[in-house]
């Protein structure tokens, strides 16, 4: 026989043994108690693992569910931890609004700023407001939206959902000039079409801000500052040189 006969009929081999393959897998999915009614082969049926050990059908059967339940359990865990931790920011919300209900208004801001930068660790947080609506107040943390930021930022004038992930190099570098090891961030509008300005965070871990994480309670960061602007009657609004 040729090789290349040789070769042939291992191919066509291979193939068939592949074919016999599917078949017993598409019929025991059919009759997944197969092994029910034939409770001998459970014992002489042998699988690998994997670190490569062999072990007999009921033994990794057995492994299987129990591996299945500790990710079951890591995963119940985590639902439980994530729960807590919005219920315990959604309770800090709450003290927040009823602690700024109570501030004069020359304090809402300042205050506002403290409980983002103790709630919200991040690397990078600034609140940039647009000119005509209050007095800036001396803190590190705000500034005056200028031309450079509402160009880089013009989407939100159609677009009301925050831009967050690996943001653009320029888009980054209008807000946090002086900053170039940031991976991912997050810049969310202050009202609508961002007429208030913006609320931005950033990080030098580029998974801290991802396209799909969820942003709700940012989101409501922003809405808290756009009824208090939209609030202001028109003689506390000051109008900037």
């Amino acid at each position: 026989m040729s090789e290349t006969q040789e070769n042939k009929n291992v191919s066509n081999a291979k193939k068939e043994d592949a074919k016999i393959q599917r078949a017993i897998k598409n019929y025991l999915l059919k009759h997944p108690d197969y092994f029910v009614q034939h409770p001998e082969l459970m014992s002489e049926l042998e699988v690998v693992n994997g670190r490569g050990e062999l072990t007999d059908l009921t033994t990794h059967q057995l492994r299987t569910l129990q591996a299945e339940n500790r990710r079951l359990k890591t995963q119940i865990s985590q639902l439980i931890k994530n729960a807590h931790q919005s219920e315990s920011m959604m309770n800090r919300l709450f003290n927040l609004l009823t602690a700024l209900s109570v501030v004069r208004k020359v304090e809402f801001l300042p205050k506002f700023v403290t409980f983002v930068v103790e709630n919200f660790p991040t690397d990078y947080f600034k609140l940039i407001l647009a000119e005509g609506f209050v007095e800036l107040p001396d803190e590190e943390h705000i500034e005056l939206l200028n031309d450079k930021q509402t160009k880089q930022f013009a989407v939100f004038k159609v677009k009301q959902e925050p831009l967050s992930g690996r943001l653009k190099q320029e888009k980054i570098q209008s807000i946090f000039t002086d900053s170039e090891d940031i991976k991912s961030a997050i810049v969310l509008p202050i009202g609508k079409t961002a007429e208030y300005g913006l609320l931005a965070f950033a990080s030098s871990d580029e998974e801290k801000f991802h396209p799909n994480s969820s942003s709700d309670l940012l989101q409501k960061l922003a809405q808290i500052l756009a009824t208090y602007f939209t609030q202001l009657k028109p003689e506390e609004k000051v109008k900037h040189a």
